[in-house]
């Protein structure tokens, strides 16, 4: 034990004027009489009657001596010596994914998690400050450099476990932000090491790490998608499972047609390893389709992550989308348009004088090609070597085309523009709300975006002045650029989202309202003309209901757990951070636990005692004699 303040020992000499009190007599007061015969035990005591007196047994001198070295001990500010994890500036980082769920240790990891973060706080030191952040898919900063531990523990009682992943980098991001406003900043990870290998920075300070978890039993549906065979849209189905623990199993797989179950199967998986199944011929009309696993033998848990033991996929059938091409005449795209499935397409052709008659039924896509009506279709727009338009101007033309390069996008996904030779194009100046695809040092090549519900794509060169219908970015790029500006459905609903991520939504343009049902049928509304939907934090299918005046309309999407690195829940031994290995942390630092909290408390008790004491002994001496 050491004492932070030994100065305030030397308020123990208080004591002796406590003593002294105790020692000194009392004082009679004199009077005169006519005789001493009858005060002759009077004259004995003040014969006797000295300053001084033996200090006897006396229980309120005790309970005052005690009171003040309580005081005096609790001003010195005693300390024991503690073996902690950290102490100083503590950022803590709570792993809140969804391997966290797991049961191998009672309740759940979580919950374990949750205490090892409550024995941190516990443990704080008077001089340590903590930070704790939920690391989640979106992390969020619960408390920052907080020293009162009722409210850590208050904002850690509010952190709950997701279903979905962890942004690390996020997080990372968060706690290099809070060590910068700490000195000998120590980062905390509670976890059961679900990070990835590669790929996190470097933080300040010292890293430690909490492993949480003991088991590695778990068994994931980790692939449920139904995807038209043929162009007949014939659905076809193909289910994965994959045994993550170090033994072999069995298991049943179920697979259900809304909620009727129409196939089940029984399946040895090897450890570390999966089994798949294809089922064909099943029913065109659009349907959400379910797979789960379960043990054969018996009516328990399969596994101990049960979130991953049931997935979702949707089936959308959809109409041919009708595109009409107004061009003088381009093979290319007639062909490249009778062979994209799903699409219906249509010609025009301009009047010998030029002008062009646009049909009056309404088209999913207009393509035009060098040329353009007076009044363009308020509608989705591909524009190829248009005239000035309305949303962007063309200039001259550029004969020298160079140093063509692909923006990271979407629509250019696997467009390989390598072998690509483009022999002229005219410069345009495109608008903000366009993303530039494809650009040359001269002018940009191809760009697409949205405007005023809008969506319009445009292709700056002439494509027989250039090698792109021969090449096989040819079909790529156009297929991106069509489903993009006329998609099959108002989202892609045969593609399975992660929780927590964003659902870009393409709405029916006599849409009024946007319901959607969550699968606990919480219901969110969306106005209209919004596009993204986040609150998809849930496990499951949601039903997006398009309200206009009159019908609804409904499609359906799911929300699934096919994450190799949270289904793997075998504890991790060490943690990558940046080019340092992070082994699980020891309580080896030594830490100082304040005792004058105990002392103060004492001292309080014990003048109330003595305050009863007092009142007692005074009551007792007023009180008539019977």
């Amino acid at each position: 034990m050491q004492l932070l303040t030994p100065f305030a020992l030397a308020l123990s000499t208080l004591a002796v004027p406590i003593i002294l009190l105790y020692m000194l007599k009392l004082r009679r007061k004199q009077t005169q009489v006519s005789s001493t015969l009858l005060w002759e035990r009077l004259l004995r005591e003040k014969q006797a009657n000295a300053p001084w007196q033996k200090l006897k047994r006396n229980l309120l001198l005790f309970l005052q001596l005690l009171i003040l070295a309580a005081l005096v001990a609790a001003l010195a500010r005693p300390t024991l010596e503690t073996k902690v994890v950290t102490s100083g500036s503590v950022i803590v980082m709570l792993d809140a994914s969804a391997s966290m769920n797991a049961t191998d240790v009672k309740p759940s990891r979580f919950e374990e998690a949750r205490k090892s973060v409550l024995t941190l706080i516990n443990g704080l030191t008077s001089d340590s400050a903590m930070t704790l952040i939920l690391a989640a898919q979106t992390p969020q900063t619960l408390i920052a450099s907080e020293t009162d531990k009722s409210l850590l523990k208050a904002a850690l009682s509010k952190a709950q476990v997701t279903q979905g992943s962890v942004d690390w980098s996020a997080a990372f991001a968060l706690a290099a932000g809070a060590t910068r406003n700490g000195i000998n900043s120590t980062v905390v990870i509670v976890s059961d090491g679900g990070l990835p290998d590669t790929g996190l920075p470097s933080l300040p300070g010292e890293v430690r790490y909490i492993p949480v978890g003991q088991s590695d039993d778990n068994l994931a549906i980790s692939a449920l998608a139904v995807r038209a065979r043929e162009a007949k849209g014939v659905p076809q189905l193909f289910a994965e499972v994959t045994n993550y623990s170090g033994a072999d199993r069995k298991i049943l797989l179920s697979l259900y047609l809304e909620n009727d179950l129409f196939d089940a199967r029984q399946l040895d998986v090897p450890a570390h390893s999966q089994k798949s199944i294809s089922l064909e011929d099943l029913p065109i009309a659009s349907a959400v389709y379910k797979a789960h696993i379960s043990d054969p033998t018996q009516d328990e848990a399969l596994d101990s992550l049960p979130l991953d033991d049931t997935a979702f996929a949707v089936y959308q059938s959809s109409a041919a989308r009708r595109a009409l091409l107004v061009s003088n005449g381009n093979l290319f795209l007639e062909q490249l348009l009778a062979s994209l499935p799903g699409i219906q397409p249509f010609r025009a052709l301009p009047a010998a004088d030029g002008t062009l008659q646009i049909p009056n039924e309404p088209f999913d896509l207009y393509i035009f090609d060098g040329v353009l009506p007076a009044e363009l279709p308020k509608a989705n727009l591909l524009l190829i070597n248009p005239p000035t338009n309305p949303f962007f101007t063309v200039g001259e033309t550029v004969k020298e085309i160079k140093n063509i390069q692909v923006n990271d996008h979407s629509l250019t996904r696997y467009v390989d523009w390598k072998t690509v030779h483009v022999l002229q194009a005219d410069k345009a100046t495109m608008p903000n709300w366009m993303n530039v695809l494809i650009e040359s040092d001269s002018t940009p090549l191809v760009a697409a975006g949205e405007t005023n519900g809008q969506r319009i794509a445009a292709l700056t060169f002439d494509l027989r002045e250039s090698d792109l219908p021969l090449q096989v970015a040819y079909p790529i790029l156009f297929s991106n650029l069509i489903n993009y500006l006329a998609p099959p459905s108002a989202f892609a609903s045969s593609q399975s989202l992660s929780a927590g991520e964003t659902l870009t939504l393409v709405p029916p343009t006599d849409a009024e309202q946007i319901v959607i049902a969550s699968p606990s049928d919480k219901a969110y509304t969306l106005a209209a003309g919004q596009t993204l939907f986040s609150e998809t934090n849930e496990l499951g299918y949601y039903a997006v209901n398009f309200i206009s005046k009159d019908a609804t309309k409904a499609e359906y999407f799911a929300v699934n757990l096919f994450d190799p690195a949270e289904s793997n829940i075998s504890p991790r031994e060490k943690l990558q951070i940046g080019s340092t290995s992070v082994t699980p942390a020891v309580s080896q630092q030594v830490g100082l636990q304040e005792l004058w909290k105990w002392l103060a408390g004492l001292a309080l008790v014990v003048l109330m005692i003595e305050w009863q004491v007092f009142h007692r002994k005074t009551l007792n001496v007023r009180l008539p004699k019977s």
